[in-house]
């Protein structure tokens, strides 16, 4: 009924918790009297070791913020496997019993039916404008239609946060009995082209198709995917993160640089050719080259940098700054800054700055 905790699962949880830890007081304080996570394949709860499932996760992270949560909070967690079902109710009610629950805390475990069966009744329990963050961790390639996909995010802010099982999938995808799941997975019939590639063009056709599909279809506004990579340097999974929330986009970034890579595995943003980036730190050069070709020759405000690094490189706000510090150091400097408030120090780009790049 339970199974060992893997690295890559442990790497999956660790962010799955920090994000989970930011996006319930995010959500608080930005007015939201509801809120509703959906754990689509909840698995028992525990593993062999005694380590916490996602659903303890979860529940955890809600139940450890230093500022109690006012909002109501619904958690949905789907197990098609009724001994499954059982084991996580019973480490539930562990939990429950060691810190009582808070009364605006809601929690419903759906046994007997699979997530294509529940989560629509779920979502229509809860108002539109209710934020909802679905974690969609699959045993095996057979996840969820992008039209399952397209209602969670058809939500005042619906985030979605997928285990995309790249292996299985490329083995089953030339498969003959599989093209109506494959259809349903990607939500259109183009993955056909993708099968017929030669396998060193197929892996990225696969992800690419998928990310461009849960922006067309789905309705995401940043799509950014994760690669995991085991010992021996192959990919055993992608995390597709979807939102329309910049912020959002920001605080899974920020749990993607915070993860431990030690015990073999190693994380990756895979999001864009030419720049996989590791996130162990060792791959900050890499922005200032990415800054210099896209901005070259060219003046821009501090903000337009932000939003660029944020929103279309892997790397995070708190990165640029000092890449933009040691670039004007430079001699000659690779950036003039050329508007900027009063007293600025040099080294230093508060808003309003303004920097023109060689």
């Amino acid at each position: 009924m339970t199974w060992p905790l893997e690295d890559h699962t442990r790497a999956k949880h660790e962010i799955l918790r920090r994000y989970l830890r930011a996006w319930f007081p995010i959500l608080a304080l930005g007015g939201f009297p509801r809120m509703v996570f959906i754990d689509g394949f909840a698995g028992p709860g525990i593993y062999d070791d005694g380590s916490d499932g996602s659903p303890l996760i979860a529940l955890k992270a809600f139940l450890d913020q230093s500022a109690p949560i006012l909002a109501e909070c619904h958690f949905h967690f789907i197990e098609k496997e009724e001994a499954r079902a059982d084991r996580l109710r019973e480490c539930m009610a562990s939990l429950f019993a060691a810190r009582p629950r808070p009364h605006n805390l809601h929690v419903r475990v759906h046994s007997g039916e699979g997530f294509e069966q529940v989560y629509a009744t779920a979502l229509r329990d809860h108002p539109r404008n209710a934020p909802v963050f679905a974690l969609v961790d699959p045993f095996g390639w057979n996840g969820i239609p992008m039209t399952a996909m397209r209602d969670l995010m058809n939500r005042a802010s619906g985030e979605v946060l997928v285990n995309f099982m790249f292996e299985e999938i490329n083995r089953f995808l030339t498969h003959r009995d599989q093209p109506d799941n494959f259809d349903a997975l990607f939500g259109c019939a183009d993955w056909r082209k993708v099968a017929a590639l030669p396998p060193a063009q197929r892996k990225a056709g696969i992800r690419d198709l998928y990310a461009a599909q849960l922006v067309s279809m789905a309705g995401a506004r940043f799509v950014r995917h994760f690669e995991m990579r085991n010992g021996r340097e192959r990919t055993d999974y992608y995390l597709f993160f979807a939102t329309k929330n910049q912020k959002g986009l920001k605080k899974m970034k920020e749990a993607m640089w915070s993860v431990d890579q030690r015990g073999g595995m190693a994380f990756s943003d895979a999001t864009d050719p030419g720049q996989q980036v590791l996130f162990d730190g060792s791959d900050l050069s890499q922005l200032e080259g990415i800054l210099a070709r896209r901005f070259s020759g060219a003046a821009a405000d501090v903000d337009e940098i932000e939003r660029f690094v944020v929103e279309e490189t892997a790397f995070r706000e708190t990165h640029y700054k000092g890449i933009l510090k040691g670039m004007e150091a430079r001699v000659p400097a690779a950036i003039q800054v050329e508007a900027c408030r009063e007293g600025r120090r040099r080294g230093t780009y508060p808003a309003g700055t303004r920097v023109r790049f060689a």
